[in-house]
């Protein structure tokens, strides 16, 4: 890296440091003139064909914000739900990060219920959805049993119509060491040195940062906590990401690692995890532990479990010179390990674009991976083996790229509809907005528009770090 470079880098924050290290290709045509915002009263309700949820995760309380989905895909009325307990975000933290943090299913819909975090006050909140108007009202809130909750996974207990499991990932904190390089600035290290070092904190294994099991009733929405079900070392980082496969006989949970950014030699990252455990879904309860990690690949954040197979594809965003192309990671687990099975790059492959987030199409035929730093969404091909494959005659997979002008460092979780037509994607940093993309018969983008969030009514980013995006049909 020029050392010109990394001095223009370090006088902004993190998310734009990404971007520093991210070449982004010029777009064929400027769309920006395709772009608009939505206001908060744009359409009726009786117009909608579906609703989308995100949170604000900001430095106050936290607000779910339900937007209307029009037929077309734009992008209709905007209403925000307080949930009584405070977001996550802290402008203040992690220096240059300026509080990032990052995780995926923040936000999930059981049935006629929507449950999401709230990062900063360590809570649950349940709200009963009306599926006609797509209307919220707060039942209650829940301790998560832990510190910072990020992610939630749920499956159907047996024989019971509205009887549910729900596991919620405690990330407690991400720390991470930053800059340290020839023409870099000093390092720098979060919460602190005696963290990082040798015999130091991140060796502890604490209780509050964990997954915790809770059972739920659809039909009363009562969230009601049973018991820890895992803790987790500070060394290879808290729980991003909680996800039942698809028979709900296996939870994965991805973890943090310690990542050192700002630096051309992240000489003090610490890798990922990915874990697997059998899941007993009469118990709760679950065994045989396992897990991947690799050394020079860290911040392993969003992930998908495949529709058929044990295969797991995880995004991770920091990584070493020598795994530049591991922004994606194809995993398979056998019951007895977790393997690695196939590795890709995302956008440019050589850049640093920061990979955090995927979903798969409702098909399961095609992958996406978000970038953080690239503001970019790289595409995939599936086979009905659940092996991944690059789209496109480059040498890198087509990706697609978010409104010229973006700041580096914005780009978070997608949202795809159930007919496979339309995506949505989250300015969840910097721009605090929601793209609409539309998908070809081919799955392939196609940026048509975006919107504000009326409520993101601060500025700067860090501000607000929305968690989470989910929807669904009337």
């Amino acid at each position: 890296m020029e050392s010109t470079t990394m001095k223009r880098l370090l006088t902004i924050t993190l998310s734009v440091l990404f971007a520093g290290l991210v070449q982004v290709p010029l777009v064929a045509q400027d769309l920006a003139s395709n772009l608009k915002s939505s206001s908060s009263e744009s359409s009726s309700s009786t117009a909608a064909v579906g609703f989308l949820y995100t949170s604000l995760n900001g430095e106050g309380i936290n607000q779910v914000i339900s937007i209307e989905r029009l037929a077309d895909g734009t992008l209709g009325k905007q209403t925000a739900y307080s949930t009584g307990s405070r977001g996550g975000a802290n402008r203040k933290a992690g220096g240059d990060a300026a509080g990032d943090f990052d995780s995926q299913g923040a936000i999930q819909i059981i049935d006629n219920n929507l449950l999401v975090v709230n990062a900063g006050g360590n809570t649950i909140s349940v709200f009963d959805l009306d599926r006609k108007s797509g209307r919220l009202t707060h039942k209650r809130n829940v301790a998560s049993g832990g510190t910072r909750p990020v992610s939630l996974a749920f499956v159907a207990k047996p024989v019971s119509r509205s009887e549910y499991w729900v596991v919620v990932g405690n990330q407690w904190n991400n720390p991470n060491v930053q800059k340290g390089g020839q023409g870099e600035g000093p390092i720098e290290m979060y919460p602190d040195a005696a963290f990082h070092a040798a015999g130091g904190g991140h060796e502890k294994v604490l209780d509050e940062r964990n997954i915790s099991l809770f059972s739920f009733n659809s039909r009363t929405g009562v969230l009601q906590r049973e018991r820890r079900l895992a803790t987790y070392p500070g060394t290879n980082g808290g729980p991003a990401t909680v996800a039942f496969n698809h028979d709900g006989t296996k939870l994965a949970v991805s973890t943090w690692g310690i990542a050192h950014f700002g630096t051309a030699t992240p000489t003090h990252q610490k890798p990922s995890r990915v874990y697997v455990y059998d899941f007993d879904k009469k118990t709760g309860h679950v065994a045989n532990a396992r897990f991947y990690e690799e050394k020079g690949v860290s911040g392993s954040i969003g992930f998908s479990w495949d529709d058929d197979t044990s295969n797991l594809f995880v995004s991770n965003f920091n990584l070493t010179v020598e795994k530049r192309d591991h922004s994606l990671t194809v995993l398979r687990d056998n019951g007895r390990g977790v393997k690695k099975i196939a590795h890709f790059g995302t956008g440019n492959g050589s850049d640093i674009d920061e990979a955090c987030w995927t979903v798969l199409n409702p098909t399961g035929d095609k992958l996406y991976v978000s970038s953080f730093g690239g503001n970019l969404i790289s595409e995939f091909n599936v086979d009905a083996s659940g092996n991944v494959s690059k789209v496109g005659g480059r040498s890198d997979t087509a990706f697609a790229l978010r409104k010229t002008g973006t700041p580096p460092g914005d780009t978070k979780d997608m949202f795809i509809t159930a007919d496979g037509k339309h995506m949505y994607v989250l300015g969840a940093y910097q721009t605090f907005t929601v793209s609409e993309y539309s998908l070809s018969n081919s799955g392939s983008l196609n940026l048509a528009s975006e919107y504000a969030i009326a409520a993101a009514t601060e500025r700067g980013a860090g501000a607000y770090n929305f968690l989470g995006l989910t929807g669904f049909d009337r």
